[in-house]
């Protein structure tokens, strides 16, 4: 039976022509991004020689982050029932209530710096892998540290990624940073995650050996294994710079030229006319200002600026047509992040409808392929720990362990500040509502969205059907005791006017006598 290193070896052949692609893209953008085979920390990587390509890549990123996980206190996604049907008042405020504290758990990990550098890789290579582990921490894995295997569909079948554990810290070589099998120093393991017919997923680690070091089974895969572009039959993704990749190879040929140009065209030298009876030796080290016997005739000055001015500006002008055109491929000229602690959803919705426009879908692609296992891993993971409603698993899970709830992403998930402003506006409408309509609005299910709408949990505010229910059986036993108390009273004053009233004629009766 072959080892994982060695299924590892023959899945990472079939991928060499996409890693020398990839490696060139990073190499005319972001260069440590994706290092050239033979790389080490003290090795120096060539740099390209414009920055429009490394400045595109992060504003890009930046943009796609602030669309995908904007800056305020509202879930990133949320939940609807699989058939798109509206759900019931319960349902839907138990579900928002969920996406709440899921959000909250991801808040508090490194889940935005790791996707910030996923959109990074994704934008340049086409293709990054994702972890989550049990405690909530996510590793990023570049191109050259895991292997795919998809089916027809594009659904993944098969992962294997390099994972490194310090052997002795002493003799780490960083020399073998790049050799990513055999790094001095440090201990290599393979870890495969493979789907099985039931839709589990069987995992394994094994050492550079192949013994097995654990193993087991996951209803929901810990990872998400991305792509920028799908092509049918690919394993493996395109990127957004190979789309661009003849501007940039442009860009980088005009800007070479103009830097040389420049270099050329500032260069001179000083012709001293062998006829003549100035002397070399006596002009060279004097000072400024000194007294020197020369005849002026002699002397000249040569340079190429004035031969090679127009290229020069021909090449700076070709440059900045190019760089131009760059930055539009980054959207570099659209809209700008918005700052601060709260991004309002219509500036996000603005920012999002460009990517989408502007990338061909793309952005959509990568907010479902990215965000949904992230946040049913997470889900999972929470039901281990008991920190969700045990009802999650007995109302949103098939026995199998799929979830049964759609996550939405990306701009569909901005619905819900939309959401607060049509609570607000209705409870405008519904003010000047006559009696008899007023009486037949459903008050509770009106605060519950308009309180979970506004970022808290509903059922810290808004009373169940059973708290109303024990508060009706309460106060009806105190009206009853209160009823038994008055009619209890009235019956003793009864009885005594009764009895006043047979006493007064005795009494009477006993004055005459």
């Amino acid at each position: 039976m072959n080892t994982l290193a060695e299924r590892f070896q023959r899945m990472h052949g079939n991928r060499q022509t996409k890693l020398n692609r990839a490696r060139y893209c990073s190499a005319v953008t972001v260069p440590t991004l994706l290092p050239p085979e033979g790389w080490s920390e003290g090795t120096s990587l060539p740099q390209p020689y414009s920055s429009v390509g490394s400045r595109g890549v992060t504003g890009l990123a930046s943009r796609i982050l602030s669309a995908l996980m904007p800056l305020n206190d509202t879930p990133f996604f949320k939940f609807q029932l699989r058939d798109g049907s509206q759900a019931p008042p319960e349902i839907q405020q138990y579900l928002d209530t969920l996406s709440f504290q899921v959000y909250n758990k991801l808040s508090s990990t490194n889940l935005r710096e790791t996707v910030y550098q996923a959109l990074q890789h994704l934008i340049v290579t086409g293709d990054v892998l994702i972890e989550m582990d049990s405690d909530y921490f996510f590793t990023i894995y570049r191109l050259d540290q895991y292997s795919v295997q998809r089916d027809i569909m594009g659904e993944v079948l098969e992962v294997i990624h390099l994972e490194y554990e310090v052997d002795d810290p002493e003799f780490i070589d960083y020399s073998s940073y790049s050799d990513i099998e055999h790094r001095v120093g440090y201990k290599t393991y393979y870890c495969q995650y493979l789907r099985q017919d039931d839709g589990t997923w069987a995992y394994s680690k094994e050492n550079a050996e192949g013994e097995v070091i654990e193993s087991g089974i996951y209803l929901v895969v810990p990872m998400a294994v991305l792509r920028w572009y799908a092509i049918a039959g690919e394993n493996y993704g395109r990127s957004h710079c190979e789309d661009i990749l003849g501007d940039l190879n442009t860009l980088e040929a005009y800007t070479k030229a103009q830097i040389e140009g420049m270099a050329a065209a500032s260069a001179f030298w000083i012709a001293v006319d062998p006829q003549g009876i100035t002397e070399v030796d006596d002009l060279a080290g004097v000072r400024n200002g000194s007294f020197v016997a020369a005849k002026a005739s002699d002397i000249s000055v040569i340079s190429p600026a004035g031969t090679i001015q127009p290229q020069v500006a021909a090449a700076a002008q070709a440059v900045e047509n190019m760089r131009r055109e760059v930055g539009q491929a980054f959207l570099m000229t659209g809209q700008a992040i918005p700052s601060g602690d709260r991004v309002t959803a219509t500036a996000v919705r603005m920012i999002g409808q460009e990517l989408e426009t502007v990338l061909g879908g793309a952005f959509s692609s990568i907010a479902r392929t990215l965000m949904e296992p992230i946040v049913k891993r997470c889900i999972v993971q929470m039901l281990e720990d008991k920190l969700l409603d045990e009802r999650l698993t007995e109302q949103f899970f098939d026995n199998d362990g799929t979830l049964t709830v759609n996550i939405v992403t990306g701009l569909q998930a901005l619905s819900r500040d939309s959401d607060l402003q049509k609570l607000m506006q209705m409870g405008e409408m519904v003010r000047n509502l006559p009696p008899d309509a007023l009486a037949t609005f459903k008050w509770d299910s009106y605060s519950s969205a308009l309180i979970t709408a506004l970022g808290f949990d509903a059922r810290n505010w808004v009373k169940s059907q059973d708290e109303i229910a024990q508060e009706r059986m309460a106060a009806q036993s105190m009206q009853v005791q209160a009823d038994t108390a008055s009619a209890v009273g009235t019956g003793i004053a009864s009885s005594a006017q009764d009895l006043a009233s047979a006493a007064v004629p005795a009494l009477m009766e006993q004055q005459l006598q």
